[in-house]
């Protein structure tokens, strides 16, 4: 029985309520900060062990920490959350990609570590990389800043992780969407996968709005869902304006898979 069992089955019970959402945070919140603390404190042997003794890259072996990082901070909030293990269609990770996944809240970053890959670089907005304790692990990461990044450089470290059969994963959002509704797509990731020619690989999360959602703060029990959907490759689509084609396919295809969580769901 978890603290969202309860306070699903007690949603009537106001008083009740309450209390399970004080006694999350109360508990969970510190849970991150040690866990934080604890993580920085055992990178440095397991950055060394991969890096000298497996021969691993920077890039690599700082993304597998994260993701082991990820893996624990989502053991550590299973009395409170709920993770429902992701829903995949066929292979989608047998080639290198470009990962593209809605964005409902901060901790949407946190349960990227529900994906069986861990090798993958996150293109996101400049101001994480002004976080002083991220922005250390996400250069380690070669995590790309799409906000100051010049289009060319991106291309360029984009061509460089696929040649290494990793991932890139975009928000292509942009901004956490203030309701369960999902805002305008921008097109970068989709120019990447046709300057690369390698496939779209849509993912779809629900549950985290439950969690924290923008211009909230404090944490609530949830629910949260992964759905990995069938990769789409670039030649599907034609002509001059095909990542528009390619932008507007791929976001119908999500909005109906979320529709589909929100409800009955998976």
């Amino acid at each position: 029985m978890t603290i969202y069992s309860l306070c699903e089955n007690n949603m009537n019970k106001t008083l009740i309520k309450y209390l399970f959402i004080f006694l999350m945070n109360c508990i969970a919140i510190p849970f991150i900060l040690i866990w934080t603390i604890a993580g920085v404190m055992l990178f440095p042997v397991g950055f060394l062990f991969m890096k000298i003794i497996l021969g691993y890259s920077t890039c690599f072996v700082t993304r597998k920490c994260i993701w082991i990082y990820g893996r624990v901070w989502q053991f550590l909030f299973s009395l409170f959350v709920i993770f429902v293990p992701p829903k995949i269609h066929g292979d989608p990770f047998k080639d290198p990609g470009i990962i593209v996944v809605n964005h409902r809240s901060f901790f949407d970053t946190y349960c990227m570590n529900m994906m069986p890959v861990s090798d993958i670089c996150f293109a996101v907005r400049a101001w994480p990389f002004k976080i002083p304790l991220y922005s250390i692990f996400m250069k380690l990461a070669g995590y790309i800043n799409i906000e100051d990044f010049f289009w060319n450089e991106t291309v360029a470290v984009s061509k460089k992780n696929i040649k290494q059969n990793s991932y890139i994963l975009f928000f292509p959002e942009g901004h956490r969407s203030k309701d369960k509704t999902m805002t305008k797509f921008y097109s970068g990731a989709f120019k990447l996968a046709i300057e690369n020619n390698v496939p779209v690989i849509p993912i779809c999360i629900t549950g985290t709005q439950d969690l924290l959602p923008p211009r909230r703060y404090y944490l609530k029990p949830a629910k949260i869902k992964m759905e990995i959907m069938d990769p789409v490759y670039p030649e599907q689509f034609y002509g001059d304006m095909k990542h528009i084609a390619f932008k507007k396919y791929v976001k119908a295809k999500m909005s109906e898979c979320i529709k589909h969580m929100d409800g009955n769901g998976i």
